[in-house]
């Protein structure tokens, strides 16, 4: 009977050092690899993706080309995956932005767009054609899908190409982030590929804009002021030629603005 007890404690307690070990093993790796807000992405020696504190970024003598500044991250998965090894995902901002433009200065793209309104990014989700109040729209986080669908509707809905005559918005964001220089044909989106983001994204990048604000003065980019407004992907309706935009202001964090009418900035991000 003793031995047998003692037996069982014995594996009892491997059991309970095996799991220990595990946990710490895992919170370790949590901690090591960890990007959070305010953390600047660069680009090393070797042409890899880095992420740095904005306090311990040396401007004088930079580790290598900045990429963005973090707004967002989140430690798993990235979905739809449901197996695979835990990393840090999430997306980042861009050092610079457009000076203001409309939306969409014809009338010819200021209806059904059909961009997503409140998906997922990762998940694809079919148009919500539910009209989205300001609730939903904050939920909208797949700028990713609202500007592919936006370039569907250009291209293919309309047989047009992307100028500042349809979408100067989404010009400035492929031709000055994405390096786009033809427009003749359809750009090609891909994972790492800039965009315009959904009023959601704008929402995570206000909640952080002190961290996010200390990174760009650190690497040198532009900061967000309060005295700008930044346009979103998402649409205020599936029938609408109103848009979303954010303020940098605190007092008035979200509007929608006529397509047409209403000139805003545009700050791309970017998922990682």
């Amino acid at each position: 009977m003793v031995k047998k007890m003692l037996f069982k404690q014995f594996w009892m307690i491997a059991l309970l050092m095996a799991i220990s070990h595990g946990a710490f093993s895992q919170h370790e790796h949590y901690l090591a690899t960890r990007i959070k807000p305010g953390d600047i992405c660069y680009l090393d020696g070797g042409g890899q993706e880095r992420f740095i504190g904005y306090r311990d970024w040396d401007n004088a003598n930079p580790p290598g080309e900045v990429v963005g500044v973090v707004f967002f991250t989140y430690y798993g998965v990235r979905p739809p995956a449901t197996e695979g090894e835990k990393a840090w995902y999430g997306w980042m901002i861009s050092l610079e932005e457009s000076g203001e433009c409309a939306w969409a200065p014809t009338t010819s793209i200021c209806y059904n767009t059909c961009v997503a309104q409140y998906a997922v990014e990762g998940i694809y989700t079919q148009w919500n054609p539910n009209h989205v109040q300001k609730l939903n729209a904050l939920a909208d986080t797949c700028g990713w899908q609202n500007t592919y669908r936006i370039l569907e509707y250009i291209y293919t809905g309309n047989g047009m190409v992307l100028s500042d005559d349809t979408s100067p918005v989404l010009r400035y964001v492929f031709a000055e982030k994405n390096g786009v220089t033809d427009f003749s044909v359809k750009p090609a989106m891909h994972k790492k590929s800039w965009y315009l983001p959904s009023l959601g994204q704008l929402r995570m990048v206000y909640d952080e804009i002190g961290a996010v604000n200390m990174a760009l003065a650190a690497c040198g980019g532009t900061l967000l002021t309060e005295s700008a407004s930044w346009y979103s992907s998402t649409e205020l309706d599936n029938s609408s030629n109103s848009v979303w935009a954010i303020s940098g202001n605190g007092v008035c964090p979200y509007s929608n603005y006529a397509k047409k009418q209403i000139a805003r900035n545009v700050r791309a991000v970017r998922s990682f």
